[in-house]
């Protein structure tokens, strides 16, 4: 067996089915080897950064590995945007990359770039294999690494190594599943006991962390009659469809998630590493349970740090806590959800034209399937999502979490579809994220993969104008000029809709979400559609009014310098 079989044969052992990325002649020998299988596929994309997101995805969504591939040079730096998203949102996947001829690496050669180097911050291991011998060992560290650590791992494979004879082959290239759950110290599970059983107003911050422990974390809350706030990335496994939850949290949450977390006495945080101190409750005591020991307290202040997985945990912790018997909190934050969601049915239901962002979500949530997949872009359509879009129990929510990187929602649709044949998959986009890797919906049509893109074209980057308001500067360099999006689907093959009304919306999603082919959804929305934070501070205040100050000055100040200039010209 020859190095790149080997490879492949590991990757397929450990449910490895496609490999996104572009040929080139330093990995041929790869994209020959693929050729020569019926029970693996080489995906072709238009740029490998859409294929690094495809795998990015499937790794999200299945929690086991997945495969790109760039060639030497450039093909392996495009799989980098890609590759960092995995590494931040904690998703294993294998790149594999192509280098030039051993005899020339340090010359300065043709396309030689420095892979192992260039991928050591990004990869959680990074190898070049340098002889055949060292293959079966580099293989597996790699494949250990990225399903232990959760990250992306990296092997450099130069191009007169990988036609080569393996001179060992390991009778067993498959490894075991680690069945292991880690559960705190029994000591430290009584005083979380106590902790909780002491407090009056407890509540529950549940992560991406919580999602296998779902039952748990809502018999908890019953339990103690606590309001559950969810992270966005938690929003993947619970979300407003169940009323112990309240939304979110932070500046694309709710205020019910706000008045929880600054009105507790006791926070119990479930396997996350919300990043945002400032909302953290101020004097709370707080219990953090997670199984990677670096992140307890790397937050906030804990009381009682629980090293160990959610679900072990909380079964262990459940039967020492007493139930709670006063519900009084927990309907008072209940109160204060309910009444912000029914304030947000007159934007989410309105006949506007042009059409609110929140309307398009929302009747995009109503009108999915039971079982759809949805994979949201980083911008507005972020904010439009997190508040407007509730996920049903069956359904996916996944995005660029962490690194919250343009460009991830189609080319992520493109990995949960073939990962997910029978299920309906969308992607929801700015057309600002879109427009950066669109021309990958034609490797929808290719593969004739029946997703569906929702494009929201505000013609501006809107969450970038957003935060130049928030610092009390006008809106700059943000406005964008956009080929019709529905037209470039059609010529790619696919189905282009475009809807500019209520109507035309509801028609484009029924029609979308039937007719199993890829189709894009070319929605204008109103740009002026503002993202209100759900406590509006006076220095937040301030500085909006002062950008839109200088907004209608800017251009009367530039018409006089522009007079001025003209005057002076004329001496």
């Amino acid at each position: 067996m020859r190095v790149a079989e080997l490879v492949l044969e590991a990757l397929h052992q450990h449910g490895v089915r496609q490999v996104f990325g572009i040929p080139g002649d330093a990995i041929n020998d790869f994209t020959y080897a693929l050729r020569n299988r019926s029970d693996m596929e080489f995906v072709l994309v238009r740029h490998e950064e859409a294929g690094a997101f495809a795998a990015s995805a499937q790794a999200k969504l299945t929690g086991e590995l997945a495969c790109c591939m760039g060639t030497a040079g450039g093909g392996a730096i495009h799989l980098l945007n890609g590759l960092y998203d995995a590494r931040m949102d904690k998703a294993p996947v294998i790149a594999i990359t192509g280098q030039v001829a051993t005899d020339f690496i340090g010359t300065g050669y043709h396309q030689e770039v420095d892979t192992e180097r260039l991928f050591s911050d990004v990869a959680v291991y990074s190898k070049t294999v340098m002889d055949p011998g060292q293959l079966p060992g580099i293989l597996l560290e790699a494949i250990k690494a990225a399903l232990s650590e959760r990250g992306p791992a990296h092997i450099s494979v130069p191009t007169n190594i990988a036609g080569l004879k393996v001179p060992f082959i390991p009778g067993n290239l498959q490894l075991a599943k680690a069945q292991s759950r880690i559960t705190p110290a029994d000591a430290a599970l009584r005083q979380a006991a106590d902790l909780i059983n002491s407090s009056a107003k407890p509540v529950i911050l549940a992560g991406i962390g919580g999602a296998e422990a779902k039952a748990d974390i809502l018999e908890l809350a019953r339990r103690l009659k606590a309001p559950i706030v969810r992270t966005l990335r938690a929003k993947d496994w619970i979300d407003e469809d169940y009323p112990e939850c309240v939304g979110g949290l932070g500046l694309l949450g709710g205020r019910a998630g706000s008045k929880a977390m600054d009105g507790c006495d006791c926070l119990i945080m479930l396997g996350t590493d919300y990043p945002y101190v400032d909302f953290y409750p101020k004097t709370a005591k707080t219990i953090q349970v997670d199984r990677d020991i670096r992140q307890l307290g790397k937050r906030t202040t804990i009381d009682v740090p629980l090293h160990g997985d959610v679900g072990s945990t909380l079964s262990a912790l459940v039967p020492l806590v007493a139930e709670k018997s006063s519900a009084e909190f927990q309907q008072g934050i209940r109160t204060i959800h309910e009444k912000e969601r029914k304030g947000w049915v007159k934007e989410e239901t309105s006949q506007d034209t042009p059409l609110k962002p929140q309307t398009v979500l929302a009747s995009v949530g109503r009108l999915a399937p039971d079982n759809a997949i949805f994979l949201c872009d980083t911008g507005t359509v972020t904010a439009w999502s997190a508040r407007h879009l509730t996920i049903r129990d069956d359904q996916r929510f996944v995005l660029s979490a962490c690194l919250g990187t343009m460009a991830f929602a189609m080319s992520g649709a493109l990995g949960a579809q073939l990962s997910f044949p029978d299920r309906p998959v969308v992607a929801l986009a700015g057309d600002g994220g879109f427009a950066m890797l669109m021309a990958d919906f034609v490797t929808a049509v290719r593969y004739e993969l029946p997703i569906t893109v929702v494009v929201l074209e505000n013609r501006k980057l809107g969450f970038i104008a957003l935060e130049q308001e928030g610092k009390g500067l006008p809106e700059h360099s943000i406005d964008l000029v956009n080929p019709d999006f529905a037209a470039f689907a059609r010529a790619c093959g696919g189905v282009g809709l475009r809807a500019d009304s209520h109507e035309g919306l509801q028609a484009a999603l029924a029609e979308a979400f039937s007719n199993n082919l890829p189709t894009v959804i070319n929605v204008a929305v109103d740009p002026g559609a503002l993202i209100v934070p759900p406590e509006i501070t006076v220095d937040q205040a301030y500085h909006f009014g002062l950008a839109k100050v200088r907004e209608s000055v800017l251009p009367i100040e530039n018409a006089l310098k522009e007079r001025i200039g003209k005057k002076d010209g004329k001496g």
